[in-house]
């Protein structure tokens, strides 16, 4: 059996809506999944509606993804069995989802510098229900208006870490984010640690914050060919060991359909069944 432990949904940056997603995984014949949109629950919330009532025999596990600064990086966490109604923790998201937004407005105008015509409205406009928006909304309409083929080229050649428009966003620390996820009744892993391309920080950062788990099984682990490493180090520091395909739906970013990516049920369950 098989499970998917991180996906995204319209709520974030994903393609497809929540119920979308219900439809998609039915197809897939998942065990268990986790809608994570980024920095909101809402996709979760919505997902659940669909759900109940229906005969259904998957478990859907309530899950977010929140991004956080740590030693100059970006760190993601993913937290699971949240209160999705958790008052403290539904006040940082909303901080932090205003601080995109006054990101992305930053990055439009150094866009816009560049002489790529592209307006607050438009990208908004392409976020649609969204409750985080993100990049992959500007890398949408510069690919609407071609620009770009890809909404990849899109972020290695404009919006990228280092590229001439990405602009910093102003985060929070991941132990408070932790300790947030704690608060709401939930775990927090970090997730996909190949992205951080350093395996003596990954290290450094679980320790410092008082993770629960590690999201063991990624593409980018995959890739990179260090799934082994990151279960070793899970066995090392006692973690639970968590993963997810990381689904966003895009047609040029694998995985493309949900299912595709494989993570067999038996080794994520302590996170599944963890209460």
């Amino acid at each position: 059996m098989l499970a998917d432990l991180h996906i995204h949904t319209t709520a974030s940056d994903g393609v497809y809506k929540p119920e979308d997603i219900v439809k998609m995984e039915e197809t897939a014949q998942l065990k268990a999944f986790a809608i994570t949109d980024h920095d909101n629950i809402e996709g979760y919330i919505q997902a659940k509606k669909y759900i109940d009532g229906k005969k259904y025999k998957s478990k859907l596990v309530c899950g977010v993804e929140i991004d956080t600064y740590f030693e100059n990086k970006d760190v993601h966490i993913l937290g699971y069995h949240v209160n999705p109604y958790f008052k403290e923790l539904d006040e940082a998201m909303k901080w932090i989802r205003n601080g995109r937004v006054g990101r992305i407005k930053n990055m439009l105008a150094k866009l816009n510098a560049l002489g790529y015509k592209i307006g607050q409205a438009e990208v908004v406009a392409e976020a649609k229900l969204s409750k985080s928006i993100g990049r992959p909304h500007i890398a949408r309409v510069m690919v609407a208006k071609g620009y770009f083929k890809t909404e990849q080229e899109v972020f290695d050649t404009l919006i990228a870490r280092g590229k001439p428009c990405f602009c910093q966003q102003e985060k929070l620390p991941p132990q408070d984010v932790v300790n947030l996820i704690h608060e709401s009744g939930g775990i927090a892993c970090l997730a996909h640690p190949s992205e951080l391309h350093n395996l003596d920080l990954v290290e450094r950062v679980i320790k410092a914050c008082n993770f629960n788990g590690i999201e063991v099984w990624h593409p980018s682990a995959v890739c990179n060919n260090e799934v082994t490493q990151w279960f070793n180090l899970s066995e090392k520091l006692n973690l639970l060991t968590s993963g997810g395909s990381d689904f966003h739906g895009n047609p040029d970013r694998y995985p493309v359909g949900l299912g595709e990516f494989k993570v067999l049920y038996n080794n994520i369950k302590n996170v599944v069944e963890w209460k």
